[in-house]
């Protein structure tokens, strides 16, 4: 295919009209150019696809080009340096005359459709290619859509993108436009295809990862309204259990603490996998990443009539990686697992292992026994976008983000078909190891009852009634002094008004929440800052970690059971006794009707 004739006289009909020769020269390459394109001329000859005219212009005239240097062009030069410059371009290349015969296709264009490039040599028109690649693309009349509405009198320039299914699923962004001459004439159809999968795939992972952070917002919330409750009735049921109730009552506390058991692992799980959190590394134990994992996903399995056979390996050494982006390999291994049992036969078996492959590796295996991965789509199963299932169905990016995150640890994930029927695919860490700091030493359940506190006067900030009530009853049956109230602010104002040994507080409550609440202690110098017990259901947010961490401040996570409350109170109250804060830096006793300078301040910050 000649370019170089056919760009000439493209450059041609740009030619400033300075001599009747220039003239001349242009409406007999344009009358060259239709030549074949009309029904009543004779076919051209092989092998070349149309007449070669000869221009010798020498006052040639377009912007970038250069033509004085030269007086006369060699065609065959002219031909040479345009294609080695559309060779470079990196999109394909599709030039049609206005008959739709292809003038120009470059390398990349039957790269992009996965063609041989020899082959386009033998297709003469549009219809004969658009015939052989209407099957590669997802809308079967995509590729022709734009030709036919410049048939139909369109001249406008479009862009647009286009999905091809076959050999491999990508995405293609076409533009289209017209080839005009001087006078505004169509002189010919250009269209450039450029693969911008990869930027398509880029873009789907920040969507993927903003849903993902708007889902852990939403889930935090749900879990806090749901940890309240769940805090109350654990609570009351261990209440009853340790009541010494007639057989009959204490079954049917046992059933009602074992579900609220049940639910509370479900949030804490929930809330874990789809917590906002900042890739980081720590010490990462495959084990816990599988089990956690499988929690969230047992009742689908059962449901879905799929078994799980797991063998976790007692001994595996933890390694140095990113857990939450391990947990979203594995969940992403899982339901692929899942979903090929389900379109294959509606349920059955997968097998999970974790081991170590050798001393300096850790791995960890899902299984099924399904129908396993088809030799013709082996290669392409971890490619962006690529998928077996029916539109709508999946994004065909889970396989292709675990295979990411796994590179990104330095590590190997692969596949295999079993000989006796499924998939087994498996992923291979690198075992790093990393110092753990050291976390201060806490006191067991036994050294802390060692010694008494005695009687305390406990002040208990709770928004949530059920709650604040069980604390009260928990504590009120340890033979402590408690008050509680409902608004953050009345408790700055008991605060200020008597004398309490310790302060339960809630981290999120309206008004002032438990944040605010401390800082009030911490500027007006209050030492009831050091005997504040914080009490949340939503720990792994991020501004609560950011809060509590730094500080180093105790805190209780909800849903919580009764002796872990009653150990906290105590580890408290058992710490204050021992301090340096003697009893006069703390606040006048509710004997003492005067009012410190310190309770001032607390009055100070309860109104401002």
């Amino acid at each position: 295919m000649r370019i170089g004739n056919y760009l000439r006289t493209v450059v041609a009909g740009r030619m400033k009209k300075s001599s009747r020769h220039t003239q001349g020269t242009h409406d007999a390459l344009l009358f060259d150019l239709h030549r074949e394109d009309r029904a009543d001329s004779p076919p051209s000859p092989k092998p070349s696809r149309r007449p070669r005219p000869v221009v010798t212009g020498k006052s040639m005239s377009l912007t970038g080009l250069k033509t004085d240097v030269m007086p006369e062009v060699d065609d065959a030069l002219l031909d040479a340096e345009l294609r080695s410059v559309l060779d470079t371009v990196p999109a394909g290349v599709l030039l049609l005359s206005p008959a739709g015969r292809i003038r120009y296709t470059n390398a990349k264009f039957a790269q992009v459709f996965g063609l041989e490039f020899h082959s386009l040599s033998d297709i003469e028109d549009y219809e004969s290619l658009a015939a052989l690649l209407d099957s590669r693309f997802r809308d079967g009349k995509a590729f022709s859509y734009r030709r036919r509405a410049h048939l139909a009198g369109s001249m406008e320039s479009s862009s647009d993108e286009l999905e091809v299914s076959t050999p491999a699923r990508r995405v293609l962004e076409r533009v289209s436009r017209p080839v005009l001459d001087s006078s505004g004439c169509a002189v010919g159809w250009l269209e450039t295809y450029q693969d911008i999968t990869s930027q398509r795939h880029f873009q789907s992972k920040i969507l993927q990862t903003e849903k993902m952070a708007a889902l852990g917002q939403l889930v935090s919330g749900i879990a806090h309204e749901l940890n309240n409750p769940l805090t109350a009735i654990m609570g009351y049921a261990q209440l009853l259990l340790g009541r010494g109730q007639s057989p009959k009552p204490l079954k049917e506390a046992e059933h009602i603490y074992q579900e609220a058991e049940r639910a509370r692992r479900i949030v804490k799980n929930l809330l874990f996998f789809a917590r906002e959190s900042k890739p980081e590394r720590s010490q990462a134990n495959f084990n816990e990443i599988v089990e956690r994992t499988l929690a969230l996903r047992s009742y689908e399995l059962k449901i879905e009539n799929i078994s799980v056979e797991c063998s976790i390996s007692p001994n595996l050494p933890a390694t140095l990686a990113d857990p939450y982006q391990l947990q979203q390999v594995f969940l992403n291994l899982l339901v692929n697992a899942e979903q090929a049992l389900l379109h294959s036969r509606g349920g059955g078996r997968v097998s999970i292992r974790t081991y170590q492959p050798s001393a300096q590796r850790v791995a960890f295996e899902v299984a099924d026994d399904g129908p396993g991965v088809p030799a013709d789509i082996a290669s392409r199963i971890f490619d962006p976008f690529f998928s077996t299932k029916a539109p709508g169905e999946g994004t065909g990016l889970g396989l292709s983000i675990a295979y990411g995150i796994v590179k990104q640890h330095g590590g190997e994930v692969y596949f295999e078909n079993q000989p006796s029927g499924g998939a087994r695919f498996v992923v291979d860490l690198p075992l790093i190891s990393a110092a753990e700091p050291e976390s201060p030493r806490e006191s067991s359940p036994r050294e802390l009852h060692a010694g008494t506190v005695g009687a305390s006067r406990i002040l208990v900030v709770e928004d949530e009634a059920s709650v604040a009530n069980l604390i009260s009853d928990v504590l009120r049956g340890e033979g402590h002094y408690v008050e509680f109230t409902l608004d953050s602010q009345e408790g700055l104002a008991r605060l200020s008004r008597g004398h309490f040994d310790a302060i339960l507080c809630d981290l999120r409550m309206p008004r002032l929440d438990g944040q605010g609440f401390y800082d009030a202690l911490v500027q007006a110098g209050s030492p009831m800052k050091y005997r504040i017990l914080f009490i949340t259901g939503d720990t792994l947010a991020p501004r609560t970690r950011d809060f509590l961490e730094p500080r180093g401040l105790p805190h209780l996570d909800k849903p919580f059971l009764v002796e872990e409350l009653i150990l906290a109170v105590h580890g408290i109250l058992q710490r204050s006794r021992s301090s340096d804060i003697g009893p006069s830096e703390l606040s006048n006793s509710p004997a003492d009707p005067g009012t410190s300078s310190n309770e001032k301040q607390l009055e100070v910050s309860k109104t401002s």
